[in-house]
């Protein structure tokens, strides 16, 4: 059991280590939870659909919005508008934080 609490810890500072390297130490708990359901929305793919995010999203709309205006602030996320269809709206993650 020790073990297991002393790799949890290292984990969680490894964790909080990489977020200060790129920046996102400056982001609220809500706001990198956000940002994390849209890395893991996305998957390999270079956007996806705000519509997609919305319906998976565990957090209110308005709180949803307000934390991915804050992440297009800090350039982490943008906004993208489809070509066909000028309603529809797409995130990209910055490449800093595409794999």
């Amino acid at each position: 059991m020790k073990e297991t609490k002393q790799s949890l810890s290292e984990l969680w500072a490894l964790l909080r280590n990489k977020e200060h390297q790129f920046g996102l130490n400056k982001l609220t708990l809500i706001e990198r939870d956000v940002l994390q359901a849209i890395m893991h929305l996305k998957g390999s793919s270079n956007v996806i659909s705000l519509e997609k995010v919305l319906k998976n999203c565990p957090h209110p709309r308005a709180t949803f919005f307000r934390c991915l205006k804050k992440l297009r602030i800090n350039n982490i996320v943008s906004i993208v508008k489809d070509n066909e269809d000028g309603r529809k709206s797409f995130i990209k993650v910055s490449q800093k934080f595409s794999t």
